[in-house]
């Protein structure tokens, strides 16, 4: 996606980021069950059309909660005297809505965002540039991986590997993560080599930005609708609706 899509990256950024700090600060359960809705419905219309989009998104949410579980069975059980603890499935609870929440909005806000928009986004927003190079760099080396994992993959299962429950699996699966390191080093080394023999240095200089007073008011749109919403989220506990 260009740098220059639609809305700007720089409010998206800032829309999530202040969806992330409005459900960390938030203890009411009626305001965090409200936004999720809200996330949950926004998300729906985005994927609506889009079969590909919704599949991965829930495949990340199942990734999500099948963490949450660990956090439900540690949390909201004494398992000293086997009793259901009132303060840790409170405190569960929260911890499922604002991980949700934030999942789905970061999800539908920074959609089809590409790792080097969200670095300029970032130095968009006045955070040190070397802040957005490091996004980049992690996000170059992730993907590195993750094509070296396939790789590896492809390979096992040309010949003929199966994974079963065993000794021999969990050996071939550290060989496997060895190999994953040893071989995304020696790219990313010979990738480096590459850059540098072409003048490339090690500071990174983002794009600059429109400007904000330049940008129409449908950009300015998305970061306003997600401030009403958050503050009619928190207004709810107001109106003695309570969970």
């Amino acid at each position: 996606m260009s740098h220059v899509h639609f809305p700007d990256g720089r409010l998206r950024l800032a829309a999530t980021l202040l969806v992330s700090v409005a459900a960390a600060l938030t203890q009411s359960l009626a305001s965090l069950f409200a936004m999720l809705f809200v996330a949950l419905l926004a998300m729906v219309v985005i994927a609506a059309t889009d079969k590909v989009l919704l599949k991965n998104i829930g495949r990340r949410m199942l990734r999500v909660n099948g963490f949450l579980i660990i956090v439900w069975l540690t949390s909201s059980i004494n398992w000293r005297e086997l009793i259901i603890d009132e303060t840790g499935t409170r405190l569960a609870t929260q911890m499922s809505l604002r991980v949700n929440l934030v999942t789905l909005a970061a999800s539908s806000l920074l959609l089809r965002m590409s790792a080097l928009d969200l670095s300029r986004a970032v130095v968009g927003l006045g955070l040190p540039a070397a802040l957005g190079a490091l996004l980049a760099q992690v996000s170059r080396q992730v993907s590195l991986l993750s094509e070296t994992k396939t790789r590896l993959e492809r390979a096992m299962r040309a010949r003929a590997y199966r994974p079963v429950l065993g000794f021999r699996t969990i050996q071939v699966s550290a060989q496997m993560v060895a190999w994953l390191i040893i071989h995304a080093l020696a790219k990313s080394e010979r990738i480096s080599l590459g850059l540098r023999s072409r003048g490339m240095t090690t500071r990174w200089f983002p794009r600059e930005s429109t400007a904000w007073r330049a940008l129409s008011k449908a950009d300015w749109s998305i970061l306003g609708a997600v401030i009403v919403i958050i503050g009619l989220c928190l207004w709810l506990p107001t109106m003695e609706i309570q969970l």
